[in-house]
């Protein structure tokens, strides 16, 4: 006999009681409707079944509304008994709603561009907006509030890190400072790469919900410059020389559009950059590439750490989207975090120096209206009904003009005024313009 927890619509705590059979092996629980509903006393219980959801029908109400999953399953998220009201009811709400009063408004505003720009520091935060990098309230972000920061609960999930303990401390070499990036002074001079490789595997750009395993990514080749610190990041399917050259020659062909040319690259000993077919590209376009030492990734550090900055902002993002909006959470894209870190980053001025790395590698001041267009990444946002944007079409007059969806960064191949958003129906992805939503604590 199991017990089981969640929070209803209302948000108070709703317990399902029913006999359960023991399957180890099974990656979720399977909860019969039927067979729960056959033991209540209730006559009016019931669960119908609709079109796009199925709702729980308890005491002549209803209680909960699920959503259908991939396999066109109605999922529910159920808690052991005694672990709703901690695990949940500390998450019903939104920080920065006005209703809130345990937070300033100051606070509020600094806290929601933190998680518009992919929860980077606050001082940096900070900066920005005294610069006018961001909107007019921000310019009320003064330098005495730095004492007293906001809390960013995903924040604490996606960037923490084990302390050592007992180990010495060696004082960074001053004269070793900078050796990789040294006598590389133009954009163009020298790249270092690397792969990461995630065991989840990713949704493609040209999401539809029915792509098979086989066409999924697999990890992905990120490209660091020496003198401007730009990031690119390319996806891939499979690890092999093939693949890597294609995502080189994408790397390549944005390049010249910038002003800037390849000419050296940098990469581990080991992999597809030692393969012939892979030499035989960088032979063939007069560029030369340096290897690492057997076994010395700090020679490769600037691209390891590429990816660390990539990784870390795309899984705060993806931590903060399953916070407030748990039904809709799927690991599987984390092709598009990655890629919306690394747009944030490459537009978003240096701490130190206040430049861009966008701007150093095309040599060109940015009017940084990619930071004003930045959004929490997997928000709600409403998108028009496709019917109403074809010429001269129509609608009933009483159905919604819209549909909601979720936003999933910009579009590399479309103007900076459209995004990609999943339709949280179909699970198509597509470039849209939008209207933001303030639901599930994702207010913009």
């Amino acid at each position: 006999m199991l017990t089981w927890e969640t929070l209803d619509l209302e948000g108070n705590k709703a317990v399902f009681k029913t006999r359960a059979l023991l399957a180890p092996s099974l990656p979720c629980r399977l909860f019969s409707p039927q067979s729960f509903l056959s033991g209540t006393q209730n006559i009016d219980d019931h669960f119908p079944v609709y079109g796009n959801r199925s709702e729980w029908h308890m005491h002549g109400r209803k209680l909960i509304t699920m959503d259908y999953d991939r396999s066109f399953l109605p999922r529910m998220t159920l808690f052991k008994a005694g672990t709703t009201e901690h695990m949940l009811q500390a998450l019903n709400g939104n920080v920065m709603a006005e209703t809130n009063q345990n937070i300033s408004p100051l606070k509020r505003i600094w806290l929601q561009w933190h998680q518009k720009l992919g929860h980077p520091g606050f001082y940096l935060v900070q900066q920005l907006g005294l610069g006018g990098f961001l909107n007019k309230a921000a310019l009320s972000l003064t330098r005495d509030m730095f004492q007293h920061p906001p809390f960013c609960a995903a924040c604490q999930f996606g960037k923490q890190s084990r302390k050592p303990s007992g180990t010495i401390h060696i004082k960074c070499n001053t004269l070793a400072s900078g050796l990789l990036k040294r006598g590389q002074l133009s954009p163009g001079d020298l790249m270092f790469m690397d792969q990461l490789e995630s065991r989840t595997k990713g949704c493609p750009f040209t999401l539809s919900g029915r792509e098979h395993q086989v066409d999924r990514f697999k990890g992905s080749t990120i490209f660091c410059g020496t003198a401007s610190g730009l990031l690119h990041i390319e996806h891939q399917v499979m690890f092999t020389a093939n693949e890597t050259i294609q995502s080189k020659v994408s790397f390549e062909r944005m390049s010249p559009d910038h002003g800037t040319n390849i000419r050296n690259y940098h990469s581990d000993n080991n992999g597809v950059f030692k393969a012939s077919d892979f030499l035989n590209e960088l032979h063939a376009q007069g560029q030369s590439i340096k290897f690492s030492t057997t076994r010395a990734h700090w020679q490769n550090g600037i691209a390891e750490n590429a990816i660390k900055i990539a990784v870390t902002c795309a899984c705060t993002m993806m931590i903060h989207y399953s916070l407030h909006w748990p039904d809709k959470y799927n690991e599987s894209l984390w092709p598009m975090a990655i890629s919306y870190a690394v747009h944030l980053y490459n537009n978003t001025p240096n701490r130190e120096s206040g430049i861009a790395p966008i701007e150093t590698f095309t040599g060109a001041l940015s009017n940084y209206q990619a930071l004003r267009n930045a959004h929490v990444w997997g928000s709600p946002v409403y998108v028009l009904e496709p019917r109403l944007t074809e010429s001269g079409g129509k609608i009933p007059k009483w159905q919604p003009r819209s549909c909601r969806g979720q936003f999933m960064g910009t579009s590399p191949d479309h103007a900076e005024t459209l995004s990609l958003v999943k339709n949280c129906r179909t699970l198509a992805t597509s470039p849209h313009s939008f209207t933001l939503s303030s639901m599930n604590g994702l207010k913009q």
